[in-house]
């Protein structure tokens, strides 16, 4: 089944084959030859190759998503920190999952070993930490690439796992993290089972970043996030930026129960329900894959806007039933 990256990046090989075609029947009008009928029958099939791949990159643009979350498109973002009010609990994270009524859990912050992927088998998907970025105090883990390796090794023992995070990737670039890195941890991810998807944190306020071209060839999947919560009205507009900038790649975006950024409190029950409403409207354009809830300590931390959003979800998964 083709995926729209993949033709993006043929439509792209086409016209540059198409161009050289042209270029080739030009240099020889310019230096007054006769221009073979071979190389004319070329370019043509190159101009309706060119001309389908056009179309196909159009078809899958406009594909639309479902008009509903669902369980399989939602999932909750956790694990085991002294941070930002959250639990030492290794499994943190289940308990959120079973708190939003969520199947799904991007795991972070604890150690990315065999056993922390047991405690979480009842995920239906399973997205662990790569890198040392923003992980726990005293938890041990190899270097970022072994533990890349070790999660595509384990990948083929618990099949829930369908990839990596990278936590802050843009903020970190440069200073926590290199390029030859990223690289490495890409391969290593895949080097024993290529179908898994490396995930990059991005946030809103990165997306002009001159570091985004460098690492995109090294992402599968953008999890996008408005860190700054008073540019949520640009958020129609991100969303764009965000497919321009990773053409082709599916887009997880998040959603911040608590305002960490700006004024640390809880976002109000009107902005939180704006943004899954606009969420929701992106998921059926096709302009996002999933979502993603932060997460499993905001339910201590405040409640009632986690009710909240757990009964728009629960209420909108019922929605898409019917």
């Amino acid at each position: 089944m083709a995926n729209l990256k993949d033709a993006l990046n043929k439509e792209k090989a086409l016209g540059r084959k198409a161009e050289l075609a042209a270029a080739a029947i030009r240099k020889l009008e310019k230096q007054g030859k006769a221009v073979p009928q071979a190389k004319k029958d070329q370019l043509l099939r190159a101009h309706k190759q060119l001309m389908k791949s056009i179309s196909e990159c159009f078809r899958l643009m406009d594909k639309k998503g479902p008009s509903h979350f669902s369980k399989d498109n939602t999932w909750i973002w956790g694990g085991p920190t002294p941070y930002w009010g959250g639990s030492d609990k290794p499994d943190c994270a289940v308990d959120g999952a079973e708190y939003f009524g969520l199947e799904n859990i991007v795991y972070m912050y604890g150690p990315t070993d065999e056993n922390a992927i047991k405690l979480h088998q009842s995920a239906k998907k399973l997205i662990c930490q790569l890198s040392e970025i923003n992980r726990s105090p005293g938890v041990v883990c190899g270097s970022d690439a072994e533990t890349a390796e070790l999660l595509s090794e384990l990948s083929l023992k618990y099949p829930n796992i369908k990839g990596g995070m990278i936590d802050d990737l843009v903020g970190n670039y440069g200073r926590n993290v290199s390029l030859k890195e990223v690289k490495t941890i890409y391969a290593n991810l895949k080097k024993h089972n290529p179908d898994l998807k490396l995930y990059s944190v991005v946030y809103t306020h990165e997306l002009d970043s001159q570091f985004i071209p460098l690492i995109e060839p090294y992402v599968d999947a953008v999890n996008l996030w408005v860190g700054l919560n008073y540019n949520l009205p640009n958020i129609d507009l991100d969303i764009e930026k965000c497919r321009a900038a990773f053409p082709g790649k599916e887009i997880m975006l998040g959603i911040f129960i608590y305002d960490y950024f700006a004024s640390a409190n809880p976002n109000s029950f009107e902005f939180l329900d704006i943004l899954l409403k606009r969420a929701r409207k992106y998921l059926a354009e096709g302009k996002i894959h999933d979502i993603v809830l932060m997460g499993d300590r905001e339910v201590a931390k405040c409640q009632p806007e986690c009710d909240f959003v757990r009964d728009f979800l629960q209420n909108d998964f019922k929605a898409g039933k019917k």
